[in-house]
């Protein structure tokens, strides 16, 4: 239920990223000769670099815009910026593109095979003055010459990133990074203590739940130790859930320093690593040995999902080979001895595709949800990365402009910050963390109200037609410059439980879903794009659910069922059913026209909600329930 805010005419580029520009032209002329050639290539950067790199590579080749039919990214950019990646997280991001560029500062950083099956392996050497000078003329610096050229040629990006600016002439900003460097001669500020690697849990913030699961399971574990309690009284694991990035290692990192137990970490990735089946299942059989040995232990194992389903649609060629797996993870984690004192924690970015045996009680029989970091959690977060540095102020920019955002990327910016910092030789203050956030695109007037529009339209219809629950909806006035279609807004709904799922609880979804389109076409007599081009947007979710009901659920023409394999199933299922595509396109049609219906009727109410979101920015769901003289839900059902 977000709006999407589509591409518009793009701005010159930093002076840095058209420097950055001027070495990947040159490291990938081979492949940019020819619009699609498909490739893959590697490009070594200097340190403290590799950002400035991937943004020049996006800036070239990456379009977001340019899907597959099964709306995969044709393009594949990013950074690889440690060494203990884990080598399908790799292979999964590139799976589906045909042009791939990985930027990275070191070699180590990525498996050798990688490297070896690459295009093109090349290292990007530092700017030249010759670099500075083509690039002040796309980045439309003017008074660029071939002194400064050279002067800038021996200061880091980061330097120049917020010396050189459009607001400011270059020779202004030369002559100031040139006074900075000559007072290296100055006593140096006196260094932040660095913060101890044993981060504990109760240190740690944005975690709600899982916090006080993880609490209480170092009670439990120290009155096991005491001898005040049975193993049989002691949580014996848990799975850990929630969105990328939002710090699911960390979280057991700083459970085990809680608990004062050893972290025995592992993935099916290291396992599979060691060769074939026989070697997958002695590596597990060791990390589990490993552990019992060292008990009390936690043994984490990321990315609990490649394991999958023993009976998930689909791949019948590695059917026996993911049974066998998952019959060895199970002897492991429910041996007939029993597996006193060790504690394991798996964690997935999707619960649902695990196999419900290894999920009951005795194995991971807890499921523990990390949300998205709530206001006051990601200001809480951003303070701990900061590392002792105080900011005044209430802090309400970094707020707004961090809705949505994991706690790894608030790390990011409070690493970026610092290092701001640490190169200006300034204190952290609150206009060097906003120097940091992404640059942002500022919203019309007439923008700001069509995505108001579309995301009253999905409050409305989801508070008059679904079963979950309206708990708000916003809207941003500023979005950050990440790509070509960014998020605009969002209507955000609790889904309900207990409830029977029948034919009109899928029809109210996505009448739901579809909302946004209907009120646009009722207030603007026409819908833009932002409800499409994404595997999760409004129109693909819609055209996915109401596949389930025609094909899973047997709620629609026909009683039989077909479940589709492969990655995106449902499209699988829609591809070959000709019969079907018909149908789901007549359910999409049927819901989007009662939308309509119902918006058309509701259009004082609808035009009173979009006022209160562009004047406001937000509104709960409660003040939406009022409005349409709704009672408010019984939310005893309903997940918090």
């Amino acid at each position: 239920m977000s709006y999407r805010l589509a591409g518009r005419p793009k701005s010159p580029p930093p002076l840095a990223i058209a420097v950055a520009r001027c070495g990947v032209r040159h490291a990938l002329r081979p492949f940019l000769r020819r619009e699609n050639l498909a490739f893959i290539a590697v490009l070594i950067t200097p340190e403290d670099t590799a950002d400035y790199y991937r943004r020049a590579v996006s800036g070239l080749i990456q379009d977001p815009a340019h899907v597959d039919e099964y709306g995969n990214d044709t393009t594949a950019v990013f950074t690889v910026a440690e060494s203990t990646i884990d080598p399908r997280t790799v292979y999964d991001r590139i799976k589906f593109a045909r042009q791939v560029v990985v930027v990275t500062e070191k070699r180590e950083y990525l498996p050798a095979d990688f490297l070896a099956g690459a295009d093109l392996v090349k290292d990007v050497g530092r700017p030249t003055p010759e670099h500075f000078i083509a690039a002040a003329r796309e980045a439309k610096v003017p008074g660029m010459t071939s002194g400064h050229a050279e002067f800038l040629s021996t200061r880091s990006l980061d330097a120049i990133l917020v010396s050189v600016r459009q607001t400011r002439p270059l020779m202004s900003s030369v002559r100031q990074m040139k006074r900075i460097a000559a007072r290296s001669v100055e006593p140096k500020p006196t260094p932040v203590r660095e913060k101890s690697p044993f981060v504990r849990l109760e240190d740690m913030h944005g975690y709600g739940k899982a916090k006080d699961w993880g609490l209480q399971l170092a009670e439990d574990l120290q009155a096991w130790r005491a001898g005040e309690i049975s193993w049989d009284d002691v949580d014996r694991g848990a799975l850990l859930y929630g969105p990328p990035g939002c710090g699911k290692t960390s979280y057991a990192k700083a459970l085990a320093a809680t608990c004062d137990i050893d972290l025995i970490a592992a993935s099916a990735a290291k396992w599979q690593s060691k060769g074939h089946l026989g070697d997958y299942l002695k590596a597990m059989r060791k990390a589990f040995e490993e552990a019992k040995k060292k008990a009390p232990s936690l043994l984490f194992i990321d990315e609990f999902d490649s394991f999958g389903d023993r009976e998930s649609a689909g791949d019948d060629d590695h059917r026996d080979y993911r049974r066998q797996v998952i019959n060895g993870l199970l002897e492991c984690l429910d041996p007939s001895e029993g597996r006193e004192g060790v504690v394991v924690i798996g964690a997935t970015n999707n619960p649902t595709v695990i196999d419900p045996a290894l999920l009951r009680s005795g194995r991971l029989e807890t499921l523990v949800e990390i949300p998205l970091p709530d206001s006051d959690a990601r200001i809480a977060i951003l303070l701990h990365h900061l590392r002792g540095h105080q900011i005044e102020g209430e802090l309400h920019r970094f707020v707004s402009a961090t809705r949505g955002w994991s706690g790894a990327d608030i790390e990011k910016l409070a690493r970026d910050t610092r290092r701001i910092a640490r190169r200006r030789k300034l204190a952290v203050t609150e206009s060097l963390l906003l120097e940091a956030l992404p640059e942002c695109y500022v919203m019309t007037p007439e923008e700001l109200r069509h995505t108001a529009v579309h995301e009253a339209g999905h409050a409305i219809v989801g508070v008059l037609l679904s079963s979950d629950v309206l708990t708000s909806v916003h809207v941003e006035r500023e979005v950050p410059l990440l790509g070509m279609r960014q998020v605009a807004g969002r209507a955000t709904f609790e889904p309900a439980r207990g409830i029977i799922r029948t034919a009109a609880y899928y029809d109210g979804r996505i009448a739901m879903l579809l909302g946004g389109i209907a009120a646009e076409t009722v207030v603007f007599g026409f819908r833009a794009d932002g409800a499409g081009g994404v595997p999760s947007s409004d129109l693909a979710v819609a055209s996915d659910l109401a596949t389930q009901a025609e094909r899973h659920y047997g709620l629609g023409d026909t009683l039989s069922v077909e479940l589709g394999k492969g990655s995106r199933p449902f499209e699988y299922l829609r591809d070959r059913d000709p019969q079907l595509r018909r149908l789901v396109d007549a359910r999409l049609k049927a819901q989007f026209d009662r939308a309509v219906g119902i918006l058309t009727d509701r259009r004082a109410e609808l035009d009173g909600l979009v006022d209160i979101l562009v004047t406001r920015g937000r509104a709960t769901g409660d003040e939406v329930r009022a409005m349409l003289l709704v009672e408010p839900r019984d939310t005893a059902s309903v997940r918090t």
